[in-house]
């Protein structure tokens, strides 16, 4: 990898800690992320390949989810969130949840409003 590629990266992988780090250290959709990267003028490879080696490294964890619908069927709906390393043992857990609730608030919304037909 040349150096730019490497600063790229490097400047991705800070962008994607920032944005969890400032919205309350919530869960966020990739599609969210995606969104706040745009600021940073990345695009999704770039934040597909920080994921990759943020997940690698223990900073973040990040879960993919799958809904039967068929309007969903290309709709990105992994869901990330940042490890807080003072949770110690916990930190996971703790990820997971957060995960869990962002997925559970939008899936219960998304089931409320969407009616297929």
């Amino acid at each position: 990898m040349n150096e730019q590629a490497n600063s790229s990266l490097s400047s991705a992988r800070n962008a994607v800690v920032a944005i969890l780090n400032g919205r309350g250290k919530k869960a966020l959709f990739a599609t969210e992320l995606l969104a706040g990267l745009r600021r940073y003028h990345l695009g999704k490879d770039a934040m597909d390949q920080a994921l990759g080696e943020l997940e690698a490294e223990g900073v973040v964890v990040l879960r993919d989810h799958f809904c039967a619908d068929p309007h969903l069927a290309e709709v990105d709906l992994r869901v990330v969130a940042l490890l807080q390393p003072e949770l110690g043992d916990q930190a996971h857990l703790a990820a997971l949840r957060k995960i869990d609730m962002a997925w559970n608030k939008w899936l219960g919304e998304y089931l409320a409003n969407h009616r297929c037909g």
